[in-house]
């Protein structure tokens, strides 16, 4: 598998593990706290979008969204990662972007580093949110690659 088809398919996987937050969100008591991880998770998703594309926009990573817009958001996301990706060439993966962060700091990453941070950072939080659903009683997604991979096999 090449570089790019494997940003895609673990982009296909965050987008799996997404909706598996989003619907369990969904099925829960209001928790302001899993509402603003989340939302964060989605607004930085569409903030690294914009940047590596540069377009600008008005996204702040800590608004709190609407859990009834998390689907539409989670799937527009995903076809914005999908058409990125599908007009990428592989030496593209190597190509050093600049941009500013939410501070207004300025800074330059390759491309590859980028797509490895969307993912941890998506990860990273999906973690905290489980772990707040589970605190409070509930049963949390399971979100685990392995868990998408099991369903999503590739011979």
């Amino acid at each position: 598998m090449d570089l790019i088809n494997h940003y895609k398919r673990l982009f296909t996987y965050d987008n799996w593990a997404n909706r598996r937050v989003a619907e369990t969100i969904n099925k829960i008591p209001q928790n302001t706290k899993v509402e603003l991880l989340f939302s964060h998770v989605l607004n930085s998703q569409q903030v690294w979008h914009h940047r590596i594309i540069s377009r600008s926009h008005d996204i702040d990573p800590w608004d709190i969204l609407e859990p009834s817009e998390f689907g539409d958001i989670i799937e527009n996301v995903h076809k914005d990662w999908m058409k990125y990706f599908d007009s990428l060439r592989p030496k593209g993966l190597d190509a050093v972007i600049s941009y500013e962060n939410s501070a207004g700091d300025k800074f330059k990453n390759k491309l590859s580093d980028i797509m490895s941070h969307v993912m941890n950072h998506s990860t990273y939080h999906r973690a905290q949110i489980s772990a707040i659903i589970k605190a409070a009683g509930h049963s949390p997604p399971v979100t685990d690659f392995i868990a998408f991979a099991r369903i999503n096999n590739r011979d």
